[in-house]
């Protein structure tokens, strides 16, 4: 889990006429490419209730991802402690923002309050929980899906091979090269100037014939220009097809 960044905000709030005494709200989600940019802002809302003095509110933060089934506690610095209001407050609002959330994940908040009387003295207590703040994995990803091998040219005697790529991420890519090693044979990189979310395109290299049986190994983004959601599934193999 990556280390969390907490900011909190008091506010001032007049609630309105029948809302819950105490309740807690996702105000803000902002899913972005990098961790540095990803963030979710919660706030916890109580009223003063009847011979009480102070109010308390304490953050859960909980994530469900890929780690592990379900929804899974959060521990980081500023969560699972208790804030407390002033003497004699009607109403107490407390935002807390989270930064640097891991993708894809989602991210909730469970607010616990409490009610103290003029001793400290736990008059009452309650529980809410917050709408679910998703955190998508924007960044591109780049793979090669196809490998075919056109017929020999007539003059050079050499093959055209052709490449079918994919950006099967949610963003543009950067400019990245495509490498292609047909049997002890490395061809010269082509250089490409990014694709778009979704795009697919179709390159040529032209080199020897690979031998029938032989492999044929596609890396995109050799260079490791672009910052993928998925570095693992960067290199297609495929044999050579039998003439």
């Amino acid at each position: 889990m990556r280390r969390l960044l907490l900011t909190c905000l008091l506010i001032p709030l007049v609630f309105p006429a029948g809302a819950s005494a105490a309740n807690a709200k996702l105000v803000a989600c902002v899913p972005a490419t990098s961790a540095q940019q990803r963030s979710a802002t919660f706030e916890a809302r109580a009223r003063r209730m009847r011979g009480s003095e102070r109010i308390q509110v304490s953050f859960t933060l909980q994530v469900r991802d890929t780690t592990q089934p379900g929804w899974h506690r959060v521990v980081a610095a500023g969560l699972d402690e208790w804030l407390t209001s002033d003497s004699g407050v009607r109403r107490y609002l407390y935002a807390k923002t989270v930064q640097n959330l891991s993708a894809p994940a989602a991210y909730r908040t469970v607010v616990r309050f409490r009610w103290l009387d003029s001793r400290g003295a736990v008059r009452a207590r309650s529980r809410a929980t917050s709408r679910v703040c998703h955190q998508p994995d924007l960044r591109p990803n780049l793979i090669a899906t196809q490998i075919d091998v056109v017929a020999p040219l007539l003059v050079s005697e050499q093959v055209h091979y052709s490449v079918t790529l994919h950006n099967s991420g949610l963003t543009a890519s950067g400019p990245f090269s495509v490498a292609l090693r047909a049997g002890e044979h490395e061809l010269a990189p082509l250089a490409l100037p990014g694709l778009a979310p979704g795009e697919r395109r179709v390159i040529t290299f032209i080199g020897p014939p690979c031998a029938a049986g032989g492999p044929l190994t596609v890396t995109v983004d050799a260079n490791l220009a672009v910052d993928e959601r998925d570095e693992d599934d960067n290199v297609l193999v495929a044999p050579c097809p039998v003439s």
